[in-house]
């Protein structure tokens, strides 16, 4: 044993005191063998498996003090910075919260992960006791795995051995590393080798010898003994990883590693680097059971399962099938006549496999990869120009009464509302001008004459103008002239104008920002009245739509008025509507623009509005630098990503409170489309967990939202199991599809 090293731990063992120990948590695998479920953007250990908390919050809850004598800090969880607002949303659930979050800038394997980890424990105090453990394994006896923990713990203290916890095998298993155990060691044993995957032949030898154990992957250590093995045997790793942590930057629970001192660490595991070479390896067997929910089969043994063996989720009909997997999300399966299939429906992916041959899926997932990314712009295209856009301009326009329909049933039939808002008509103009520049060779110019038409020979009131609301047979309903229509009406005229060039686009829109100018414009506190009668509360949303229109129109122009105009709303953006204490949007307003919370409605924010402000102002400092904006649109970002998104199906929600409590059960279509554009600006900007995010969007929006009852049609509103909860499909919806599939099939 080292010198010094445990002599204050072996009195206080023999005294019978208390040990602490830190947890490290390793959360970077990918799950590859439980494809399509665990991908990169969201891999195993952020799904709930085996009850309605995920794997990574299980194994937080695991270090609750269970047994005298043994007590477990608050954990460090380190984790991919990628996924760095998912795992935070995910660690937010369990009843205790980690110490510390290490974001990893890349991935470079457990060595390079432990080696951080050690370095960060053992700067402040190198006797201080880790133990590393995976994020996603299945321990049900808290009891028993701490009971485990803490033989583990008084050998290391005797012996200052660095201990495995070993697994007794219970099968041939070949997916498993093994530990061969050697002598006896207190309570349990010496390490002679770790051995790696085996074949069947040599895993049935391990299994019949009982020499052997299955290597779960956790060990439990002093800090400064393992530091001392690293600078011994892998002293790049440690020079990279400990420079990592001293260059990293602190954000409050998060330890951003640095990139470049992290990348140049070689990529090998902690079996291999360290393990294998290291003199003094202990191991105690597992007093707990233990499943690494590793493959489809794993878990179809752990599963419930009906009369006949079948383990089933979701929506799923079964005739004459048995001893079958299956799991429906975002789609219904049924099987007839099958037996020992595993069948999985998720994320917009099918997976078909036999029982016995769930070891392949993880060369699916390779396969998959080397394809790159499947979300591919060119299927985005074909989806608008093939399906979306030939519907809506068949169905969705009123040739009878003129405009077009305010919904459509789910067989493509109009719904029955009492009213046709004027911001629909403008925002279908807005949507077949894009679809046009973009180059769909339907009957875009025909579409826009007949909307354009409709709008300004029953849109425009005598007084100056638009109107609400029409009645369904096109007369009018609501001669109210509200800001939110009006900006919607030069989002619309300013795409025309570039889609056609039309110059009663221009006039039209010279007309309306007139009238706004006269009699919307509030001269002394800035911005724009709700409308003619200046009723109360004002509101953010109309000026969010009036700095899109004003952008719009510099593109379309250059015009510098314009990108004036769109300035002014970023002003009132940085003034009032953003709150410094949450870092999230303010809704609601009084007069004065002082913040509004008389109502429940008015406290809550919407995430899909978080993630609508952010992309419009970086759009925005595309043509304009401003200061603070940026900073301030990352954490709209930041706040809806982190805290407003359904964890059973990944949609982001209505609505929430600002503390990132109450989050509402439904989630409507257009804050996906949000979220998927200002994931798209981000990532530009080089914001990993943007990517991370965008791809999970996009499979949201065609597992539960696009793939609706007609094609070209969609689900307008879910609930957090993934049902539709929306009775039609409202055409105001395709101005949020168009605009966010048609930047995504830019890109």
């Amino acid at each position: 044993m080292p010198p010094s090293a445990g002599k204050a731990g072996l009195g206080m063992m023999a005294e019978g005191k208390l040990v602490t120990i830190t947890p490290v948590i390793l959360c970077g695998g990918a799950g590859s063998r439980l494809w399509p479920m665990s991908r990169d953007d969201k891999p195993k250990q952020f799904h709930a498996l085996v009850n309605d908390r995920s794997l990574l919050v299980n194994t937080l809850e695991r270090m609750v003090p269970a047994i005298r004598g043994l007590q477990f800090r608050p954990a460090h969880v380190i984790g991919s910075a990628a996924l760095v607002e998912t795992l935070e949303r995910d660690v937010a659930r369990a009843s205790v919260s980690p110490e510390l979050i290490v974001l990893e800038p890349s991935i470079r394997d457990t060595a390079a992960a432990i080696a951080a980890a050690t370095a960060t424990i053992g700067a402040e105090d190198p006797d201080e006791f880790i133990i590393v453990l995976p994020s996603d394994a299945r321990i049900d006896d808290v009891h028993g795995f701490q009971d485990t923990v803490a033989a583990a713990a008084r050998l290391s203290r005797e012996t200052d051995a660095i201990m495995t916890i070993g697994i007794p095998p219970v099968r041939a298993e070949t997916q498993y590393g093994y530990i061969e155990k050697g002598e006896a060691l207190g309570e349990g044993f010496r390490v002679t080798r770790f051995r790696e995957k085996p074949d069947h032949q040599t895993a049935e030898h391990y299994l019949a010898s009982g020499d052997f154990l299955w290597n779960a992957g956790i060990f439990l250590f002093r800090a400064g003994r393992l530091a001392d093995e690293y600078r011994r045997l892998q002293p790049e790793i440690w020079a990279c990883a400990s420079r990592a942590v001293r260059n990293g930057r602190r954000e409050g629970a998060r330890l951003f590693l640095d990139p470049a001192a992290f990348a140049a660490s070689p990529k090998l595991s902690i079996d291999y680097a360290i393990m294998e070479s290291a003199g003094n390896i202990g191991v105690v067997e597992a007093r707990f059971d233990w499943d690494d929910l590793g493959s489809w089969a794993q878990l179809y043994a752990g599963a419930e399962k009906d009369s006949r063996g079948n383990a089933l989720s979701g929506d799923v009909i079964t005739v004459d099938a048995g001893d079958n997997l299956v799991r429906a999300r975002g789609a219904t399966i049924a099987i007839a006549g099958v037996d020992d299939l595993v069948v999985v429906a998720e994320d917009n992916k099918i997976l078909v496999t036999r029982r016995d041959t769930t070891h392949l899926v993880k060369n699916v997932t390779q396969v998959f990869k080397t394809r790159g990314d499947d979300t591919l712009p060119s299927t985005v295209k074909s989806w608008l120009f093939e399906t979306a856009l030939p519907y809506w301009a068949e169905r969705g326009i009123d040739r009878e009464f003129g405009g077009v329909h305010e919904a459509l049933n789910f067989d493509g039939t109009p719904a029955p509302h009492l009213s046709k808002r004027l911001r629909v008509l403008a925002r279908q103009i807005y949507a077949f001008s894009y679809a046009k520049l973009m180059g769909w060779e339907g009957d875009a110019e025909g579409v826009l004459r007949h909307c354009f038409d409709t709008l300004v020979n029953t849109g425009w009131h005598e007084e100056g103008g638009w109107i609400h609301l029409f009645n369904p047979d096109g007369t009018v309903q609501d001669t109210t002239r509200d800001t939110y229509d009006h900006c919607f009406v030069l989002l619309g005229l300013a795409w025309l104008h570039r889609a056609t060039g039309w110059p009663e686009a221009r006039l039209w829109a010279d007309r309306t920002v007139a009238f706004m100018d006269a009699c919307l414009a509030d001269h002394g506190n800035g911005g724009y009245y709700e409308s003619i009668d200046r009723k109360l509360p004002r509101r953010a949303n109309p000026h969010m739509h009036f700095l899109e229109a004003m952008i719009a129109w510099y593109e379309a122009t250059g015009e510098e008025q314009f990108l004036d105009r769109a300035q002014a709303m970023v002003r009132l953006f940085d003034r009032h509507f953003f709150d410094k204490s949450t870092g999230t949007l303010s809704e609601f307003f009084k007069a004065d623009w002082s913040i509004s919370r008389e109502t429940a409605e008015e406290t809550r924010i919407e995430p899909g509005h978080h993630y609508e402000w952010a992309w419009l102002l970086m759009r925005y400092l595309d043509h304009r630098d401003t200061p603070r904006v940026g900073a301030k649109a990352r954490q709209l970002f930041a706040a809806a990503a982190t805290f407003g998104h359904h964890a059973s199906t990944g949609a982001a929600a209505n609505g929430l409170q600002p503390d990132g409590s109450a989050v509402e059960k439904h989630a409507r279509l257009w804050p996906q489309t949000e979220a998927l554009k200002a994931a798209l600006v981000f990532e530009k900007r080089g914001l990993g967990s943007a990517a991370a995010l965008r791809r999970r969007i996009f499979d949201v929006l065609f597992a539960y939202y696009l793939n609706g009852p007609v094609p070209g049609g969609w689900y307008d509103a879910i609930d957090t199991d993934g049902y539709v909860t929306a009775p039609d499909m409202p055409s105001s919806s395709f101005y949020h599809v168009m605009c966010a599939l048609g930047e995504y099939a830019g890109q």
